[in-house]
């Protein structure tokens, strides 16, 4: 019979500490020894003493990192951290973590589940297949864009910045007809599915000019609004 684990829940965020009890305890194998706040006194020290698994939210560990960095390292020496994280919080925790340390990804609370949860306590990362797919999608999407010609990158600023194919070719020099077929090509080398998406997709990696609205100074036209599909302009 393999040997029961104690599995600390440490984690302010009530939901995602509940999901982790939730699932934990669906293991046979994981014997729960309690939720806590580990932001709150010693208790996070004198709890992890008693358990073989702390099951980890990312916000909590970099708390703990960078206001009790002794405790955190001390406490964390001796016992199997899963640590559970958004993609975004992925570098500030795989640039600090020690080697003992497993990692389980998630783009909301009810993305955990409890073979995710068992993969991230043997040390592998464990992530949801949605979320593989984004940053999988977006990561190759960024790769693209870098082989995207200087008129196309420059389309694509525009549409990230919620400009119209008339404002493009008005910034642009581009004739307005031009813009259309830069921004189909866009579109379809990217593989999104209108321009909206395309819109949220640069400016989610920055590649919208800062501070670019597509009025001059002395244009007294109220703000454009940003298209919402495809129906609307090509």
């Amino acid at each position: 019979m393999s040997a029961r684990h104690r599995v600390l829940v440490a984690s302010r965020n009530s939901d995602v500490a509940w999901s982790l009890h939730r699932e934990a305890l669906r293991l046979g194998q994981w014997e729960m020894i309690g939720i806590i706040d580990p932001q709150v006194g010693d208790t996070f020290e004198r709890t992890c003493a008693m358990a073989d698994i702390v099951l980890l939210a990312a916000e909590d560990l970099l708390w703990l990192w960078d206001n009790r960095p002794g405790v955190a390292q001390e406490a964390l020496a001796t016992v199997r951290a899963v640590v559970v994280l958004t993609d975004r919080q992925m570098l500030d925790v795989v640039s600090r973590m020690q080697a003992n340390f497993g990692l389980l990804l998630r783009a909301e609370a009810r993305d955990i589940s409890v073979d995710l949860l068992e993969l991230a306590g043997r040390g592998y990362i464990a992530l949801p297949e949605s979320l593989l797919d984004r940053m999988i999608g977006n990561r190759l999407r960024l790769d693209i864009v870098e082989q995207l010609s200087s008129e196309e990158r420059n389309v694509l600023s525009h549409i990230g910045a919620a400009l119209t194919n008339r404002r493009i070719a008005q910034v642009s020099g581009l004739a307005e007809s031009r813009v259309k077929t830069v921004v189909h090509l866009v579109t379809h080398k990217l593989h999104l599915t209108n321009r909206t998406a395309v819109a949220v997709f640069a400016t989610a990696n920055g590649l919208t000019k800062t501070g670019q609205t597509g009025r001059s100074l002395h244009d007294k036209s109220p703000p454009l609004k940003m298209e919402v599909g495809p129906e609307q302009e090509g």
